[in-house]
C-alpha cells in the first residue's frame, strides 16, 4: 500500500510506501532533497534534484557516476559494487536504475564502534530532466542487507533477523521501480 506524496511544494509527486514518514518533520533537510524513513525497517527514500552530470552525456553513464558520488558522500569502506543496470520505461525523459551495494555506518556510528557497519542495497534511479532545462532527478531506496554489531540499528535478538534474503531485495527492487514510475514533474518551474 502506498501513497501519493506531494514533493517540493507540489511541483512533483510520488507513490511512496506506507510506513515511510517525512523525515523533514524531525530534522532539517537539504532544499534539493525529500527524505522518507521507516523506523521498523531503517529503509529510506531520498529524492534529489541535481544539475545534470554535463560530462557524462549518456544517462547510464551519468547514474554510475551519480552512484559513486554517494558512495563517496556517504564515506562507503571499499569501491561500491554494482550489480545491475537497467533502462527504465518513462514518458518524455531518459530513466535507468541500478542496484550496488555500499558499506557504511550511520551518522555518527563509526565513530562508536569498529564493528557499526552496515551493508545497505542501494536502488538508485535517474531521471534525465529533457530540455531545456538542465537537472538529473535522482531517486534512492535504502535498504540494509546487514547490520553490524555496533550499528544504532542492531537488535540482538535470536528472533529478528539482521539479514534480507536475495529474495526479499529482489521484491524491494521491484517496488523500487514500481514507485519511480509513479514520479510525475507537475510544475517545470522548479528546474528554471
Amino acid at each position: 500500500m502506498s501513497r501519493i506524496q506531494q514533493l517540493y511544494g507540489g511541483a512533483m509527486s510520488m507513490a511512496v510506501p506506507a510506513g515511510m514518514e517525512d523525515v523533514s518533520a524531525v530534522r532539517e533537510i537539504p532544499d534539493h532533497q525529500e527524505v522518507f524513513a521507516n523506523s521498523m525497517t531503517d529503509q529510506s527514500i531520498i529524492v534529489e534534484i541535481l544539475e545534470s552530470a554535463a560530462e557524462h552525456e549518456e544517462a547510464r553513464s551519468a547514474l554510475v557516476h551519480h552512484f559513486n558520488e554517494l558512495a563517496r558522500a556517504n564515506d562507503a569502506e571499499e569501491p561500491a559494487p554494482i550489480g545491475r543496470t537497467e533502462q527504465l520505461p518513462y514518458a518524455g525523459a531518459e530513466a535507468y536504475a541500478l542496484v550496488g551495494e555500499q558499506r557504511v555506518a550511520k551518522f555518527n556510528d563509526a565513530e562508536k564502534a569498529a564493528d557499526a557497519v552496515n551493508t545497505v542495497c542501494v536502488m538508485l534511479a535517474l531521471i534525465r530532466v529533457p530540455p531545456p532545462h538542465s537537472a538529473d532527478i535522482l531517486v534512492s531506496l535504502n535498504v540494509p542487507l546487514r547490520i553490524g554489531h555496533g550499528s544504532s540499528s542492531y537488535e540482538p535478538s535470536p528472533s529478528s533477523s539482521q539479514t534480507l534474503s536475495a529474495a526479499d531485495t529482489e521484491a524491494a527492487y521491484a517496488e523500487f521501480k514500481a514507485m519511480v514510475g509513479t514520479l510525475r514533474i507537475n510544475d517545470y518551474g522548479l528546474f528554471a
